[in-house]
């Protein structure tokens, strides 16, 4: 019995082909392929100043930077970066979304100009805001200064002690549209029979956002805080422009120096490729460790309370 050709190469097979195929081929090539190589780089002791075959080393490099100061130290940077950076994101995200909730006239725009810091690239917004923090001719001075606030202009980048403080607010600022859309999604598939229900019991409007609307939001607050905790982990382009996180042929800024500043010195300044892998995938581990701990916490809390 022959085969049915017409079902084999039917219009709807050969489109899906034509569609599917590059697209497999792309994610195979530029994102499986990579992630494979890397992770056998960082079983070798590959040294690009070193001119001989690398040799393989097994997990040598993993034990060698769980022994590093330097490595803790900068993932604790990395972390505080998270816990200052987190709650202050989630809490401008979340009342910004119970603005944007509500009807107004020329709410299209606002929305608009809301999501526009997050359309820019985190290289531009740290520029702009080390234009404005600029401690000769910084906008954030002239204003301040206009205000009768300060008598005099400040280095608001001086002290090592802030610069933290201010790459998460420069961090805040560049994602917090992010957890503001889908903060504000949860926020519409919210019945509005639940407001008015509580209403006529007489909850007033504290009440109804503590005991209707923070608890449907567990899941939407569950996805943002993963997604934000792998950007703010990860955090590279904000504290390079910001802070003079490195320059050519520059040091490192080390009261700044994140993972992946650490991980940026490894491969392309001192060219350990095989020991910068390896810190690839713990940095990977770890954000996927922390990810799960936020879905099944948060997320599964939010979905057993629905």
């Amino acid at each position: 019995m022959k085969p049915n050709t017409r079902l084999l190469f039917s219009s709807d097979s050969i489109y899906l082909a034509v569609v599917l195929l590059p697209i497999i081929l792309m994610i195979a090539l530029f994102i499986y392929y990579p992630a494979v190589d890397t992770f056998g780089q960082s079983l070798t002791n590959r040294n690009l100043r070193i001119r001989r075959p690398p040799k393989p080393v097994g997990l040598a490099n993993y034990v060698k930077l769980v022994e590093d100061e330097e490595f803790w130290e900068v993932t604790g940077r990395s972390l505080k970066v998270v816990i200052i950076t987190l709650p202050l994101e989630m809490g401008v995200a979340f009342g910004i979304a119970m603005l944007l909730n509500q009807r107004f006239p020329g709410r299209g725009v606002v929305r608009t100009l809301t999501f526009l810091p997050w359309m820019l690239p985190g290289v531009v917004n740290g520029f702009l805001w080390g234009w404005l923090l600029n401690g000769e001719y910084g906008a954030l001075n002239g204003f301040l200064y206009q205000l009768g606030i300060i008598q005099e202009y400040q280095y608001w980048l001086r002290e090592p002690a802030h610069l933290i403080f201010w790459v998460t607010v420069v961090q805040t600022w560049t994602r917090y549209a992010f957890p503001t859309i889908i903060l504000l999604a949860g926020l519409q598939s919210i019945p509005d029979d639940l407001y008015d229900a509580a209403k006529v019991d007489g909850a007033s409007a504290i009440s109804r956002v503590r005991f209707i609307t923070i608890p449907l939001l567990l899941p939407s607050f569950g996805i943002a805080l993963v997604v934000e905790f792998i950007a703010a982990f990860q955090i590279f382009d904000v504290i390079w422009t910001l802070t003079a996180g490195g320059s050519v042929g520059g040091s490192m800024n080390p009261f700044t120096k994140t993972l992946m500043l650490y991980n940026y010195e490894l491969v392309f300044r001192d060219l350990r490729v095989g020991l910068g892998a390896a810190l690839s995938y713990i940095i990977l581990l770890m954000s996927l460790a922390v990810g799960l701990i936020f879905v099944m916490r948060v997320y599964n809390q939010g979905v057993q309370e629905q």
